[in-house]
């Protein structure tokens, strides 16, 4: 802790007469707890209010209809509705927004707002970064559905290394890298293409937001515009934070419930994504593939797993006994296994696409040697969705896109327990079209 301390007395002009950290987290926390009275004019059925250079909004909805809109319009220009829901309930949440320093991200970016999020109307090229001063000095660009490119530099000096970040609309981001702001800005084009979907309101576990683990559940940092500060989590062991140190040097540094800070992990950004802060605690070997890759092993090697929910390990269990002879069935316990094991490492959003998505991400997981034929990956999803309600079929304009609900293998609902109860007699897996 005393070189990372060292560090950012080098390169911010800290007072002396106390430790940097200390200074950041003090100002961090008077930052995010600052006292915000927002005072509310009414005109017409719609309410307004201003804090800072934001115009606030809470429109009101359809007729006959409660609901209302949360709409944030920056200073620059642009607007992003923040939330819906009723009155009182969006005026609580615009001061909890304005109190943690205002929203995250940028504007929503279409050619005529507001614009259908699913068709969005263009795409603007990155090529307009501003200086933004609002709690840092960074180049920045709105661009997607609220999403924001951010090159910041990683001291006080201006025309230093910076780093690249692009920030989703809840504050997750990607760290993407470091070096002059020149490059970078160039080089936010480029990863912008590689986000998942722009348009959708926060980012995909494939992009890579920036985590740490817990027993290997992740916890996604939210962004920090602090100086000296990028990221910031509450985890069960106490508040997480991280700090850029040089080109590809990070640390995190965790406080806990007693106040003092330390260091968990220095090193390159890629090394310090999906750090995991209890390694004793993850049972790495409940993570192995099953040699030889049969019904019974698979069966047993799931039921072996302690975060799934036992309903659903027991359902998972008998669905892989029972994915034998007919034609994909192999192929059905791959992707049961692929989505287990990504379970057991902490991924809580279920994987989405065409089959062939669906069984490129298994292959990319190690578990499979090639890809299923069109015939055979089509049938083991098909077979899937026919007897497990963890499992969803959707057409869209004549294409079959498949859905699991990896997010219930530990936490399911009341539906889907009810739908196990229905699908399941005396422990064998029945296909609901038999019922």
């Amino acid at each position: 802790m005393l070189e990372i301390q060292q560090r950012l007395r080098e390169l911010f002009n800290f007072p002396g007469e106390e430790e940097p950290f200390t200074y950041l987290l003090r100002h961090w926390r008077q930052f995010t707890s600052q006292a915000v009275a927002l005072e509310w004019e009414r005109h017409g059925s719609d309410y307004y209010a201003w804090w800072k250079d934001f115009d606030i909004k809470i429109e009101s909805g359809r007729a006959r209809s409660r609901e209302m809109k949360l709409r944030f319009r920056w200073p620059r220009g642009g607007s992003r509705v923040i939330g819906r829901g009723e009155l009182l309930a969006l005026q609580t949440r615009a001061e909890q927004i304005c109190r943690r320093g205002g929203p995250h991200g940028a504007p929503y970016i279409t050619e005529d707002e507001p614009a259908r999020p699913e068709r969005p109307q263009r795409r603007l090229h990155l090529t307009q970064f501003r200086r933004m001063k609002t709690h840092e000095n960074a180049l920045s660009q709105g661009f997607g559905a609220g999403y924001e490119a951010r090159v910041r530099p990683l001291g006080a000096n201006l025309h230093g290394d910076h780093a690249l970040f692009l920030v989703s609309p809840t504050g997750a981001f990607v760290l993407v890298g470091f070096g002059p702001d020149y490059n970078l800005t160039a080089l936010a084009n480029f990863w912008r293409g590689n986000l998942t979907n722009e348009f959708a309101s926060d980012l995909h576990d494939g992009d890579e937001p920036f985590a740490v683990r817990v027993r290997g559940v992740p916890h996604r940092l939210e962004y920090v515009r602090l100086p000296g500060l990028a990221g910031f989590v509450h985890t069960p062991l106490g508040e997480v934070y991280l700090c850029l140190l040089g080109d590809d040097d990070v640390a995190l540094v965790l406080v806990g419930e007693d106040g003092a800070a330390r260091c968990l992990f220095r090193g390159t950004a890629s090394q310090a994504n999906g750090h995991e802060l209890l390694p004793d605690e993850v049972p790495v070997v409940l993570l192995e593939r099953p040699r030889p890759f049969t019904p019974e092993t698979v069966a047993e090697a799931i039921a072996r797993q302690p975060k799934l929910n036992p309903a659903i390990r027991d359902h998972l269990a008998a669905l892989v006994r029972a994915a034998r002879d007919e034609i994909g069935t192999e192929y059905a316990r791959h992707l049961v296994w692929a989505l287990v094991a990504a379970h057991a490492r902490g991924r809580r959003t279920p994987v989405v696409g065409t089959h062939t998505e669906v069984f490129a991400w298994v292959l990319e997981q190690g578990d499979m040697r090639a890809p299923p034929k069109e015939r055979a990956g089509r049938g083991a999803l098909h077979w899937l969705t026919a007897r497990s309600p963890l499992f969803e079929r959707a057409v869209v304009k004549r294409i079959a896109y498949w859905k699991n609900h990896v997010e219930w293998f530990s936490e399911p609902n009341a539906s889907c327990l009810a739908r196990l109860t229905t699908w399941t007699s005396k422990g064998r897996v029945v296909d609901r079209q038999d019922q």
